[in-house]
């Protein structure tokens, strides 16, 4: 799955992330499209990919992260000695050999037997062990997670299985194999918008964290995850950060999708879209939105505002500034 992830990031076609920049500018959203600008990661976004990660991809997640329960050493001494032991260990030198030289070059020994210095070295080895282990083990994960990281992604995970509708939403059911339902996580979306221009069509893409087909009962579902510190808050978040519109726009992604290649085939199919909003603060909480028609429809709504307005920076290459500007004075209505 990462590997598709890297690809869905490597085509510039049209997202829900795209629309967002251009409310901004067309310099800005063009500057983002190649990468030029990028998303400075925080503490926060890091948690909010993880737990996207730990629900909808638990075997890529074990993968790329360990647990692991250990104190940082105290001085910089047994920092050095430490780092110095696995660099020797892992270059094929034996345990003693490691211990040995990773002491000596790190503390003063002239005055000490070879004995001495290697029963000093083991004291250490024992005292630092775990963190010796974090650093053989971290080179081969993305992540190394602390106690406390560990604790709030369980315990998200947890709070979602225990929560009626969000666990049915998130997790097949491992009992009871129904070849009435299909489900994809994490599932990339190529699809043409309907605008076009001397034969060339408006690419989009979207990634969805998470879309089922439910054959039995003629429902398309789409589902995506928000992560916040600030629950109570949350249908104002839809709002200011335009999450009916996202929605609208997976929904979009989806019929074109199935359409373009089935055809009629789900065109009598329900679709709904949900969002599981999910507290990263104590308490740890969940919380299931369903859209609205209402919420939909404005979002299609902006959605075709937005996108007939790309179209003419996307079909003539001109970003530096708005169609406006560009067709009249330099000037620009308020």
């Amino acid at each position: 799955m990462l590997k598709q992830e890297k690809k869905y990031f490597s085509v510039p076609y049209i997202s829900n992330s795209v629309l967002k920049w251009f409310e901004v500018s067309p310099l800005y959203c063009w500057k983002r499209m190649q990468r030029e600008i990028e998303d400075f990661e925080n503490s926060y976004t890091t948690i909010g990919r993880q737990v996207h990660m730990k629900l909808l991809e638990h075997k890529e997640f074990e993968k790329c992260y360990t647990y692991l329960d250990f104190k940082t050493p105290t001085s910089k001494q047994q920092l050095a000695f430490c780092e110095k032991f696995v660099e020797l260990f892992n270059s094929e030198s034996n345990i003693k050999e490691a211990m040995i030289q990773a002491y000596t070059e790190n503390y003063v020994s002239t005055n000490h037997t070879e004995k001495a210095i290697l029963q000093a070295a083991e004291k250490l080895y024992e005292t630092n062990s775990e963190y010796i282990r974090y650093l053989t083990v971290k080179q081969d994960y993305r992540e190394v997670l602390s106690k406390s990281k560990q604790d709030l992604l369980t315990s998200i995970t947890q709070v979602v299985k225990n929560h009626k509708k969000a666990s049915t939403l998130l997790f097949d059911d491992p009992l009871f194999d129904n070849i009435n339902i299909e489900s994809y996580n994490e599932y990339p979306i190529y699809w043409d918008f309907p605008i076009e221009f001397d034969g060339e069509k408006l690419k989009c893409k979207s990634l969805l964290d998470r879309l089922v087909i439910d054959n039995a009962n003629k429902k398309i579902i789409i589902i995506d995850i928000k992560t916040t510190s600030m629950l109570s808050t949350f249908k104002k978040t839809v709002e200011d950060y335009a999450y009916y519109r996202q929605l609208a726009f997976y929904k979009l992604a989806v019929l074109s999708d199935l359409r373009s290649r089935y055809d009629t085939k789900y065109d009598d199919y329900e679709v709904e879209t949900y969002i599981v909003a999910l507290s990263t603060i104590e308490p740890y909480e969940c919380r299931v939105f369903k859209m609205s028609f209402d919420h939909l429809r404005r979002g299609a709504e902006e959605i075709i505002q937005l996108m007939t307005k790309i179209s003419w920076h996307w079909f003539t290459g001109q970003w530096d500034h708005s169609q406006e500007y560009h067709e009249g004075d330099g000037t620009e209505t308020l």
